[in-house]
């Protein structure tokens, strides 16, 4: 698998770097939990803006004002600040990808370009599905080329929240992934049984042979969990853990992953 490396951050096959979700509804609920994660076991940021754009009324109208762009901007640079600069994934999940966003697919690019060119995040995440549940290959590769024009990185993203597809069917997505110009393709699927869970590792250890891009590969609900602990040693660089909130089926609290990723790669 090709390493990865965002400034000081290095992502490879092993142990797989913790991501946290911040889902604070407000500024100072946003940054409160940055300062409570500072003394937590987190590697990466996620700011789920969703979250936060979800509470703020009116915002067709402050959207056409700047207002929300202002607030944005600010909220990632006191991040920056309060964290010392931990890596920030800058993700606006649609309701239909399990989020709580509701804005238009190009209202959405704009603010993902806003992140990516204010220097204040290291990645963004792209949502592989538009807002008709279709892949436009243009559109996408158009907007993740704007992203890396700042130097930001692409992780583009496609979840599915009944079942696991078939090996053949993630190879396919991940390769129209790469086809668009990700840095990093995640999978997040539901796993109805240990199979579905041993499949998504299988996957992610084909797809990172030589050098294949990484992954992220998570088998949503209890079925799952394996995936979140053991599947860095198969190639997907990064588990997501959950600070007060969990932001996905069968995502643990922060200090257990730290714990159950202690246990399991100090014997490996």
């Amino acid at each position: 698998m090709k390493d990865l490396i965002v400034g000081d951050l290095k992502l490879e096959c092993g142990r797989p770097k913790i991501a946290v979700p911040l889902t604070g509804r407000t500024h100072e609920e946003i940054i409160k939990q940055c300062e409570t994660l500072l003394e937590m076991p987190c590697d990466i940021l996620e700011w789920r803006v969703d979250y936060f754009l979800e509470n703020i009324e009116n915002i067709d109208e402050k959207l056409a004002s700047d207002e929300v762009h202002i607030s944005i901007i600010r909220i990632l640079d006191d991040i920056d600040y309060v964290t010392k600069g931990m890596p920030v994934i800058f993700t606006l999940r649609s309701k239909s990808q399990g989020g709580r966003g509701t804005l238009s697919k190009e209202t959405v690019y704009d603010l993902n370009s806003l992140a990516a060119q204010s220097q204040l995040v290291k990645f963004v995440d792209v949502e592989l599905f538009d807002d008709n549940n279709k892949v436009v290959k243009e559109v996408i590769k158009a907007h993740v080329d704007d992203i890396h024009s700042f130097g930001c990185k692409a992780i583009i993203s496609f979840h599915d929240f009944k079942s696991t597809p078939r090996s053949e069917e993630i190879y396919n997505i991940v390769d129209v992934m790469r086809s668009f110009g990700a840095d990093i393709s995640k999978i997040a699927t539901f796993a109805h049984n240990k199979k579905d869970a041993i499949n998504m590792l299988k996957c992610a250890n084909i797809l990172t042979q030589g050098d294949g891009e990484p992954v992220i590969m998570i088998g949503m609900g209890k079925n799952g969990l394996i995936t979140r602990i053991v599947g860095g040693q198969y190639g997907s660089v990064i588990t997501f853990a959950s600070l007060d909130e969990m932001t996905a089926n069968g995502q643990m609290d922060v200090k257990t992953v730290k714990r159950l990723l202690d246990e399991y790669y100090e014997k490996q």
